[in-house]
């Protein structure tokens, strides 16, 4: 997954997008998510975190003071909180574990609703292979409000609304 720097320019304006939806962010320091696929190579995705948070950094000033949650999507969930800065690093990812096999998007998304759901923007850098099998789980975890802070990127960027319309 490579990302240049007017890609990531495109997802820093869909993020842009995101926080004014209304009721979305009203002000304050705004709370954040990134989930990372652990089907995902390391040098895979490291080049394309990096250049999506320094473009949020760089388009908007909102990202200058983050809670920025880290979630390493696996067999296992686990879940950080830290520092933007490590992320554009990525020391944050010393001793990550490539973990291959398929994932159920319902499952991510149920994780989400249930433990953050306070943040305004979820980033979910995620491998092709993954799919939703029960359509009506992924509705109910995407309803009322995740669809609309939710973010998917791998080949291709999709919202959460299009994903939300893809599995009626």
């Amino acid at each position: 997954m490579e990302i240049t720097e007017i890609g990531a320019l495109q997802i820093a304006k869909k993020v842009d997008a995101i926080l004014h939806v209304p009721g979305n962010y009203r002000g304050g320091n705004l709370e954040m998510t990134i989930v990372i696929d652990t089907s995902l190579e390391l040098n895979s995705f490291t080049g394309a975190v990096a250049a999506v948070a320094r473009s949020l950094k760089r388009e908007n000033e909102i990202f200058r003071n983050v809670r920025l949650n880290l979630v390493f999507w696996g067999q296992e969930t686990e879940a950080k909180v830290v520092p933007m800065a490590m992320l554009m690093m990525g020391s944050v990812f010393d001793g990550y574990q490539c973990d291959p096999h398929k994932k159920y998007y319902e499952e991510l998304f149920a994780y989400l609703k249930k433990f953050h759901a306070r943040s305004k923007v979820i980033l979910v850098f995620a491998d092709e292979q993954n799919e939703v099998f029960d359509r009506q789980a992924a509705r109910e975890a995407l309803s009322p409000f995740l669809k609309n802070k939710l973010l998917l990127i791998s080949e291709q960027i999709v919202s959460g609304t299009e994903l939300m319309l893809r599995c009626i």
